[in-house]
């Protein structure tokens, strides 16, 4: 990826993705401070780290599989998206079972082939889903996204359709990152110097995925940095687990076919590679 292509403006919002009113999305400031509130305790260090070793867990099962089945693999399919959404809905809450339903409705809602009417449906049935999840949340306290919007909805701090239209916006921005970390490997396996020295020298890494992720254009499309801090983001979570996990765990780690290959997602307000194809 040149630095022109990582400059330049590549994509734009979705033409149809309107968040729910209320939600963190509009421009009111009391608002905008009174739902963050409700929720901020997942997104804190803290919040995260606790994240961490579960999210470890997840990924090393995906790497293992995608080494059992062997190359060439496509790491979009078999590693960075499954992982993105498994970490959103492990911190949203979202039971296991339900992950591929929502992993479907958020490519509805970002991607422009299915027409308007598809996002627009996919939009309110996940808001659905959220209102009713949340709803049986209120008593709880658990340390999820949803229990946490069940508790402010209990103390009447924030109301349903507030909390399941900042759901839905936290769901999708957080599936994005996998679009992210394809951009982030992407640089990495055209640079192979770069992913060797990585390799050898793995107390610089953190740092190192500080400077991948400062050019990539859209990390953030629906304003989850306006909630958790740019040092306690899941996107830095994710991104240093993947670094060491697919450095460490799949030696010569390599582009199955040439970088001018790869092509890029078209018709969705985050730029990512449709597939990454990869050998070992």
């Amino acid at each position: 990826m040149s630095e022109e292509t990582v400059d330049r403006q590549v994509t734009r919002p979705a033409p149809r993705f309107d968040p729910a009113r209320g939600a963190v999305g509009f421009p009111d400031p009391a608002d905008q401070v009174r739902l963050r509130r409700g929720v901020a305790a997942a997104f804190t260090a803290r919040g995260v780290e606790r994240a961490r070793e579960r999210s470890r867990r997840m990924l090393a099962e995906l790497v293992d599989e995608m080494l059992q089945d062997g190359p060439p693999a496509d790491l979009c399919e078999a590693v960075l998206g499954p992982f993105s959404v498994a970490v959103v809905c492990e911190l949203m809450g979202v039971p296991a079972a339900d992950r591929q339903g929502m992993h479907t409705w958020t490519r509805q809602i970002l991607s422009s082939s299915p027409g308007a009417e598809a996002g627009e449906k996919a939009t309110r049935e996940m808001g659905a889903y959220f209102s009713d999840l949340i709803g049986l949340r209120e008593g709880g306290t658990g340390e999820d996204v949803a229990s946490l919007l069940g508790a402010a909805v209990g103390r009447e701090e924030v109301t349903l359709d507030e909390a399941a239209g900042l759901a839905v916006l936290l769901q999708i921005a957080g599936e994005t990152v996998g679009d992210t970390c394809g951009q982030m490997f992407y640089v990495l396996l055209t640079r192979p110097g770069l992913a060797e020295w990585l390799r050898t020298e793995p107390e610089i890494r953190p740092r190192a995925v500080d400077e991948l992720l400062r050019p990539l254009p859209h990390r953030d499309p629906v304003g989850l940095s306006e909630i958790a801090g740019e040092n306690s983001m899941p996107v830095r979570m994710e991104a240093e687990l993947l670094v060491d996990a697919l450095l460490d765990g799949v030696p010569g780690l390599r582009l199955a076919v040439p970088a001018e290959d790869v092509r890029f997602r078209r018709g969705s307000p985050i730029r990512g590679p449709e597939a990454l194809p990869v050998t070992w």
